[in-house]
């Protein structure tokens, strides 16, 4: 009795774990389900994405993803999160401090070509939506170290 209860004390335990669900994944179908715990909608389209977690006992994760013009997405996102978008100066002052190493094609052009949204009830988050005022093309990262 007190090895199955070992045993499953265990399995909890390592379930959650940092150690255990740790690494990165770039490119990952899985990646969305990393991050937003939920299953990818079938009219949205990443184009790139990358996920990291920590082996850390407490959860230490950072995303990246590029997302196809979706405007339906857009005003989800921007709407259902209480999304505000950062002035020039305040994405230009973002753009250093969005978090170390973003991937190569994590929006490449200079800050003044994307809206910058933040949560607007939670300033201290990191999340960020990107979205790039030519292309439409959807740059949303966040992360927890």
């Amino acid at each position: 009795m007190r090895r199955t209860a070992a045993a499953v004390l265990a399995v909890f335990l390592t379930s959650g774990c940092g150690y255990v669900m740790s690494g990165t994944w770039e490119d990952d179908p899985e990646n969305w389900a990393r991050a937003f715990e939920s299953t990818k909608p079938p009219e949205v389209i990443v184009l790139h994405s990358k996920y990291s977690r920590s082996p850390h006992w407490s959860y230490e994760f950072q995303y990246f993803f590029e997302i196809a013009p979706n405007a339906g997405l857009e005003d989800q996102l921007i709407t259902a999160n209480k999304l505000r978008p950062l002035t020039v100066e305040e994405a230009a002052e973002e753009r250093a401090s969005l978090f170390s190493d973003p991937p190569p094609w994590f929006a490449p052009k200079s800050s003044a070509s994307y809206e910058v949204w933040v949560f607007a009830d939670e300033p201290g988050r990191n999340f960020r939506a990107l979205i790039d005022k030519a292309s439409g093309h959807m740059f949303v990262t966040d992360g927890q170290l």
